[in-house]
C-alpha cells in the first residue's frame, strides 16, 4: 500500500486551483457585454473588441509574470496579480458614459494583465509539483479555469439582476466582483509555493527528468520545438476566438431559438473544461503532440462544418470548436516544460503563448472585416474557410515538434554526461 509523500502540500494544489478558477471571471465578457451596452448606452460597435484585447493582454500579462515568478517567486506575483485584478474591475465600476474606450484599459489591459499574473504562476507552480505527471497537472489547472465560466456565470447574471442594485447594478455588480474575488485570489496565493529540492529528489524520478537541461528564453527562442509550439498557438485558436463572441447572435441569426442559444453557451463552459482535463491527462500516456494533432485535425473539420451548421447540429459544431481549442490549452503549458525545463517555464511558454494573444486579435479583427453584415446574414464561410485553412500549420508543426525534440533530447543528455564525466 503506497503512503503520502510527507513532503508534498495538498495546501499548495488546493490554492493554485483556487487562484484559477477566481481569475476565470475575467472570460466572462459574454454575460457583461449586453448589460454594460444598454447601462451606458454605447453602441455594440464600441466593445466588440474588448475579449480580445482581454485576452491579449491576459497572455502578454503571464509573460511578464512567467519572467517575474522566474526569478521571485510564484507567490508575490499571485498578490501582484490580485491587486491588478481589483483595480482593473474596480475602475470599471466607475466608469461614465461618454468614454466607452476607457472599459479597453480597465478591464481589458488592467483586469486582463493581472489575470495573466496569477494565471502563469498558478500553473508554473502546480507543474512543479507533479514533475511526473505535467500533462495532468496541467489539465487540472486549466480545468479550474475553464470551469469558472459554469460556476461563477450565473452568479453573475443573479447580481446584474439583483433587485437591491437596481439602477445601479452593473457598477455595483463589478465592485462585488472586484472586492470579493480579489481577497479570493490573495489568501489563496499566500499558501502558494514551489516544491522544495528534497521533495523532488523523493519522487525518484527517472534519469533524463532529473537531469534536463534548463533552457533560458533566448536560448528557448533559437530552437525549432519552441517555433513549432508558437505557430501552432498562433493558427489553432482562429475558429475559437471567430465563433467565441458570436455563439449566441449567430444562433439566433440562422434561426434558432434564444433558450438553445443561451444553452449552448452555457454548455461551453463545460465543454472547456472536460476537455481540458481529458485531453491533459490523456497526453501524458498517448503524447502530447499526438493529442494535440488529433485535435488540431477537429478543429479543422468542425470550422468546415460551422460554415453551414443549423439547429442542434450548430449547438454540437460550437462545443467541438470548444473542446479544440481547450484541450492544447492544457497540452501546450506541460509541452514546453517538457522541452526547456521548469527553471524558466514561466518565460519560455510566456513567450510563446504570446502568439496565441496576438491570434486574438488578428482574427476577430479580420472576421469583422470580412464578414461586416454576418451578425445579420449569420454568413461567416470566409472567415471559417481561413480558420479551416490555418489547422494545416499545427497539422504540419507537430510531428516536426517531435522528431525535433528527440534528437535534442538526446544531444542534451550526451552534453550532460560528457559533463558529468569529465567533473569525475
Amino acid at each position: 500500500m503506497k503512503t503520502r509523500n510527507p513532503e508534498f502540500k495538498p495546501s499548495v494544489i488546493v490554492a493554485c486551483l483556487v487562484v484559477m478558477l477566481s481569475i476565470g471571471i475575467v472570460y466572462l465578457w459574454s454575460v457583461f457585454q449586453q448589460p454594460v451596452i444598454d447601462f451606458y448606452g454605447w453602441e455594440p460597435s464600441a466593445v466588440t473588441m474588448i475579449s480580445s484585447s482581454m485576452i491579449f493582454m491576459y497572455v502578454l500579462g503571464s509573460l511578464i509574470g512567467g519572467f517575474i515568478q522566474d526569478r521571485l517567486s510564484p507567490r508575490i506575483v499571485i498578490l501582484m496579480g490580485a491587486v491588478l485584478f481589483f483595480a482593473g474591475l474596480f475602475s470599471t465600476s466607475l466608469l461614465g458614459p461618454k468614454y466607452p474606450w476607457l472599459i479597453y484599459i480597465t478591464y481589458g489591459a488592467v483586469a486582463g494583465t493581472g489575470v495573466g499574473f496569477a494565471y502563469s504562476s498558478a500553473l508554473s507552480c502546480i507543474q512543479k509539483w507533479f514533475p511526473h505527471r505535467r500533462g495532468f497537472a496541467t489539465g487540472i489547472s486549466v480545468c479550474a479555469f475553464g470551469l469558472s465560466a459554469v460556476v461563477f456565470a450565473p452568479l453573475i447574471e443573479w447580481l446584474l439582476k439583483l433587485p437591491a442594485f437596481e439602477g445601479n447594478n452593473v457598477p455595483l455588480t463589478f465592485r462585488t466582483l472586484a472586492c470579493t474575488f480579489s481577497v479570493i485570489i490573495a489568501v489563496a496565493g499566500l499558501f502558494v509555493k514551489n516544491p522544495s529540492q528534497s521533495y523532488i529528489e523523493s519522487l525518484n524520478l527517472p534519469r533524463t527528468e532529473t537531469r534536463q537541461r534548463q533552457y533560458t528564453p533566448k536560448e528557448a527562442v533559437k530552437t525549432l520545438e519552441f517555433w513549432c509550439l508558437a505557430l501552432s498557438l498562433f493558427f489553432l485558436p482562429a475558429v475559437y476566438m471567430i465563433i467565441i463572441p458570436l455563439v449566441k447572435t449567430l444562433a439566433i441569426a440562422r434561426g434558432i431559438p434564444e433558450t438553445q442559444a443561451t444553452l449552448t453557451v452555457s454548455l461551453t463552459g463545460i465543454a472547456s473544461a472536460v476537455s481540458r482535463l481529458i485531453s491533459s491527462t490523456a497526453s501524458d500516456k498517448l503524447g502530447r503532440a499526438k493529442t494535440i494533432w488529433v485535435l488540431s485535425l477537429l478543429t479543422a473539420v468542425s470550422a468546415l462544418l460551422m460554415i453551414f451548421a443549423k439547429g442542434w447540429f450548430y449547438t454540437v459544431v460550437v462545443l467541438l470548436i470548444v473542446a479544440g481549442y481547450a484541450g492544447p490549452a492544457g497540452i501546450f503549458p506541460a509541452m514546453s516544460t517538457d522541452s526547456f525545463g521548469n527553471r524558466y517555464s514561466g518565460t519560455n511558454y510566456g513567450m510563446a503563448f504570446m502568439f496565441l494573444g496576438t491570434s486574438s486579435l488578428v482574427f476577430t479583427k479580420l472576421s469583422t472585416i470580412i464578414n461586416a453584415d454576418g451578425a445579420v446574414t449569420g454568413d461567416y464561410t470566409s472567415s471559417f474557410l481561413i480558420a479551416a485553412v490555418g489547422c494545416i500549420v499545427p497539422l504540419v508543426m507537430l510531428p516536426l515538434y517531435d522528431r525535433a525534440k528527440k534528437k535534442r533530447v538526446a544531444r542534451d543528455m550526451a552534453m550532460l554526461d560528457a559533463v558529468e564525466k569529465e567533473a569525475k
